[in-house]
């Protein structure tokens, strides 16, 4: 087994054991998982010295458009990462290419996520 094989299991391992301690801190288990594999260490770093989150400060937020945006911006980081790795090591521009549009795609996902939405409107306009 070479040492990308072994470096890549024990990133997922690392992010398991992530999720795993930030549910014991009552914290979000999928979220942790998804920054634990773009974060790696640091995340791990992040979640041990942050307090616990107490349970009646964390109500379960409803699942929204922004949520799943921001889910596929993860995913599509992490393609956008192992695009670029085999990009450079295959020097093919059309591998290029497809990194360099995916990584256009993250900065969508993100930029739609971070911007402010007025969800409070109601769409028949003000009441009398």
């Amino acid at each position: 087994m070479n040492a990308y094989a072994i470096n890549s299991w024990g990133c997922l391992a690392l992010a398991l054991v992530n999720a795993d301690l930030a549910e014991q801190k009552n914290r979000s288990r999928l979220t942790w998982f998804l920054l634990s594999l773009l974060l790696e260490p640091i995340a791990t770093l992040l979640i041990v010295v942050w307090a616990t989150v107490p349970k009646s400060a964390r109500p379960a937020p409803p699942i929204r458009l922004s949520t799943g945006i921001l889910a596929l911006g993860i995913l599509l980081t992490i393609a956008s990462k192992v695009l670029g790795v085999v990009a450079w090591t295959s020097r093919h521009r059309p591998i290029w290419i497809a990194a360099g549009i995916f990584f256009v795609a993250v900065l969508a996902c993100f930029v739609a996520f971070i911007v402010p939405k007025d969800e409070t409107a109601s769409p028949s306009g003000p009441s009398d």
